[in-house]
């Protein structure tokens, strides 16, 4: 069977930071997968100890991260039930962070599969688009990351994945980031 290495690579990004996979990210992951497509447990361990990931959730307990994945990935709270099964697991240590990341993603049915599917294709739309140097430049570093960031958690169902389909709003959200004073080379982290 064939993988989708864009899918999946847009799928890690959107879980572990909430956002499209920067240009040179989607190329260096997705020519990884494809390479060896056993390579997927691999990439997810690396997003779970890079420094983006690390910015973002060091200071979080056991909850808070996996309260931040369901947000990421479905736009919404674990239900109480999902929260401390996956919580305990993380505890007992019969999951890693980077699994359970998988777990949760690979598990969504129903209105969660629409909205994963919905921010997954609008976050592949929109990194195609960042298609200028210019753009790629200014697409890193923490400003850039949360206005991409926001702009995919706009995503809550078939309809708002649809608005967030348009390009003319994905292109005015990267003109947004371009235009983000303080993104500079030095901000860039690629992971």
């Amino acid at each position: 069977m064939e993988i989708d290495a864009t899918n999946e690579v847009q799928t890690l990004y959107i879980a572990y930071f909430g956002r499209p996979a920067d240009p040179v990210g989607l190329n260096f992951w997705k020519t990884q997968l494809l390479n060896n497509p056993d390579f997927y447990p691999t990439a997810s361990a690396a997003f779970s100890t890079s420094n983006e990931f690390q910015a973002m959730y060091g200071g979080l307990n056991r909850w808070g991260l996996v309260e931040k994945i369901y947000d990421n990935l479905f736009g919404r709270a674990p239900d109480q039930a999902g929260l401390d099964f996956w919580v305990g697991a993380l505890e007992r240590g019969t999951i890693t962070v980077d699994n359970a990341v998988t777990f949760i993603a690979n598990g969504a049915i129903n209105n969660d599969r629409v909205v994963i599917n919905g921010r997954v294709a609008v976050a592949t739309a929109f990194t195609e688009r960042v298609d200028t140097a210019q753009e790629t430049l200014a697409y890193s570093g923490p400003a850039a990351n949360l206005i991409a960031h926001d702009y995919v958690g706009g995503v809550r169902d078939l309809t708002t994945a649809a608005l967030h389909m348009d390009p003319g709003q994905i292109d005015a959200t990267i003109a947004r980031i371009v235009g983000v004073p303080g993104v500079a080379e030095a901000d860039v982290m690629m992971v």
